[in-house]
């Protein structure tokens, strides 16, 4: 009777508002930052699929997606809890998380790695781990998901591979295939895969408001933005090989590239009137080397090299103003990183770890102006030539104890040293986690953690870019600085199903970019500043519903309030806070139970909130996706639609401090079908991505 009343609670309280958390974006693609991360999803069946190991929860993945539209390993993590979509990229509980395979370090790129997942079948996942906080043993700070896959123990030889296809239609085509193929005799695995992506785009911009000089000289704005992409194929490519000497003595060599060359057209209207003609190429090579040995000994080197560059051709008048030239614009980055880690077990209840992490960046940025027309070189900004340099050496040490059956502990210690031409210091980052299991199917967890996250190479650039004519202007800020996270964050399991998370966060010089309206010259600028710090606050409750065969269902509520804070933002220092609320919804259904035919929805609801100065309205949206297999399985058609209803892209405003705008950008349902089909038997295999993160994009 206890259990049954526990029961209803959760589910009634799953029917309460949840809310959205906002993340930022690089300086080209400030848009983007509008969309608002979802919080933590419960997916289960009538089965546990979660178990308690020291600090991590362990899920059943195959349990977790079974009879679900999951084609690959990215869409299976998709439905762990916690874990929620972020366009083509996840997050956990509204925060970034890092992705590990089989507890082997990487060089984690969001794109590659997105790309390196979506061409692994979900079968291939044995199992996740989520920490919320990560011990410094993995040599990753803050939330991590450590995927298992599935080993193949065989020594005959093999030969399978996956062919996949895709169509999609948003405002305009977009199309994807990919192909993947693994090779295993005796110690040696080989495996390489080949992905082209290619297509057109087009997306608009209606921006209205006020825009109010010092001298009380108002203008009103009312402008559109229309942008078409054409893109050549993009190409993203990888080769590797595994040679397993003996039980944990394993080396693995692999080399990945990717290449990219688009060209976009822009033209505006209303009170500026602009076209703006961009070509940009993006290269990208990585070699990475792991050697692993008997003793617990991991030993490791990663090289990347990434160039890009673009070609700007702007023509624009502004109130008689014009302005015509050609921009050239480019970034190299050279990075080395070194890796080693050592870990040793005392007797059967601890375990010692220690290892250090060695990284070198060398940044060579560059802009340069060509005025045309009737434009003069003292119109334009000042050109750019940097070179910048980057060293980050990182140590760290820790240990894991059961202190009983009921109690265990993990902490670990990091020490990093980072220096560049505007900052040299030492950080450290203590981790503790406290594990209490009062029975089976409860589990108590208590954890402290804390982070440090880089800017854009970019962004910290002297530079000043166009990106729809004279009123618009990306502004880099060279005294941008890191920020640090402190973590305080409290997980109840019970019943191995039902998931109660609550959690504080404080991030000191927490960095986000901002649209501001000039006080001295009629010009918008989209700049990375620093805040004084930014809280959190919130609390997650997920529940699963599965009352027949035909239907999985869950649903999550999210409550969070936050505040952020910055005493010289511009003229106008910003002190807000707030409390906003989502709900999050999924539910398959089968249609009958000798064929693998089913229909999922998935769809959200979040109330206003704040990102900085700007104002966020409510938001929600609906998507549907009807999944057939057949050949065993080996075959897969998905129909899907996302946001049915139009309803996903806000259109956010700022009315802080005499501020006056409001920005509307075009929404469109995307309309898609794929087609996966696996031959041999493929069993796809992970290996590390390469980190662009902070590169320019």
């Amino acid at each position: 009777m206890k259990k049954t009343v526990i029961t209803s609670i959760i589910i009634l309280l799953s029917l309460s508002a949840n809310a959205q958390v906002t993340t930022d974006s690089t300086a080209t693609a400030f848009n983007d930052s509008l969309f608002q991360t979802l919080p933590e999803v419960m997916v289960t069946g009538n089965k546990p699929v979660v178990k308690v190991d020291g600090g991590k929860l362990v899920f059943d993945v195959k349990q977790l997606v079974k009879d679900k539209p999951v084609d690959n390993a990215f869409d299976a993590l998709k439905h762990l809890p916690g874990v929620t979509p972020q366009g083509d990229d996840i997050n956990l509980g509204g925060m970034s998380v890092a992705l590990m395979i089989n507890g082997k370090l990487t060089s984690m790129s969001r794109e590659q790695v997105v790309t390196l997942l979506k061409s692994m079948p979900a079968s291939r996942v044995q199992n996740a781990e989520v920490m919320y906080s990560a011990p410094a043993r993995y040599q990753v700070r803050g939330a991590l998901i450590n995927v298992t896959l599935q080993k193949d123990a065989s020594k005959d030889a093999s030969l399978q591979g996956e062919l996949y296809t895709k169509a999609e239609a948003q405002d305009e085509a977009r199309f994807n295939e990919r192909a993947s193929l693994t090779f295993h005799k005796g110690i040696v695995s080989v495996d390489g895969y080949y992905s082209m992506t290619h297509g057109k785009s087009f997306h608009t911009t209606d921006k209205t408001g006020v825009h109010t000089l010092s001298n009380g000289e108002k203008h009103d704005i009312d402008t559109r933005m229309a942008i078409w992409g054409d893109s050549r194929p993009i190409h993203d490519y990888r080769i590797a090989a595994d040679i397993d000497f003996a039980k944990d003595h394993q080396l693995s060599i692999s080399y990945s590239g990717n290449f990219k060359e688009k060209n976009q057209h822009t033209k505006m209207s209303g009170l500026q009137n602009s076209t703006m003609d961009n070509h940009i190429k993006d290269i990208l090579h990585n070699a990475h080397l792991d050697y692993t040995l008997p003793i617990g000994l991991n030993l490791g080197a990663d090289f990347t090299y990434y160039k890009d560059n673009i070609e700007q051709d702007l023509t624009s008048e502004l109130l008689g103003n014009k302005l015509d030239f050609i921009t050239t614009s480019g970034q190299r980055i050279n990075r080395s990183k070194f890796f080693a880690r050592e870990e040793h077990k005392l007797g059967k209840k601890a375990m010692v770890n220690y290892g250090m992490v060695y990284t070198h960046i060398i940044d060579h940025s560059h802009q340069e102006y060509v005025p045309t027309g009737n434009t003069s070189a003292e119109q334009l900004p000042s050109p750019l030539s940097s070179r910048r340099t980057e060293n980050i050496l990182n140590i760290y040490g820790g240990g894991s104890v059961n202190l009983s059956d009921k109690l265990s502990a993990e902490l670990s210690l990091a020490a990093e040293h980072s220096k560049t031409a505007l900052w040299n210091e030492w950080d450290f980052y203590p981790t503790l986690s406290a594990t209490y299991m009062p029975q089976s199917g409860r589990m108590w967890q208590l954890s402290f953690t804390t982070d440090k996250k880089y800017p854009d190479f970019w962004a910290m650039q002297n530079v000043t870019s166009y990106y729809g004519g004279n009123y618009e202007q990306i502004v880099g800020n060279p005294a941008l600085k890191p920020s640090k996270d402190y973590k305080l964050s409290l997980v109840h399991v019970l019943h191995n199903k039902y998931i109660f998370r609550g959690w504080f966060t404080h991030s000191k010089d927490y960095f986000t970019q901002t649209m501001f309206q000039a006080r001295d010259k009629l010009v918008e600028i989209d700049k990375f500043d620093n805040f004084d710090f930014r809280q959190e606050a919130g609390i997650m409750l997920s529940s699963p519903w599965k009352p027949a065969w035909w239907l999985d269902s869950r649903a999550t509520v999210f409550g969070e309030w936050m505040r952020v804070k910055d005493s010289d933002y511009f003229d106008c220092p910003i002190d807000r806070n707030i409390a906003y609320a989502m709900l999050s919804a999924n539910a398959t259904f089968r249609f009958v139970r000798s064929h693998d035919l089913s229909l999922t929805l998935n769809g959200f609801a979040r109330t206003k909130a704040y990102q900085g100065p700007m104002d966020l309205p409510a938001s929600g949206n609906l998507d549907i996706n009807l999944r057939y297999a057949f050949c065993g399985g080996n075959a897969i058609v998905n129909l899907y639609c996302n946001d049915i209803f139009r309803t996903m892209m806000i259109t956010p405003e700022n009315h802080w401090a005499g501020q006056n705008m409001r920005s509307k950008y075009s929404c469109y349902p995307t309309t898609g079908l794929s087609f996966t089909y696996r031959f041999g038997g493929y069993k796809a295999k992970y290996h590390e991505a390469v980190d662009t993160s902070r590169m320019k994009k």
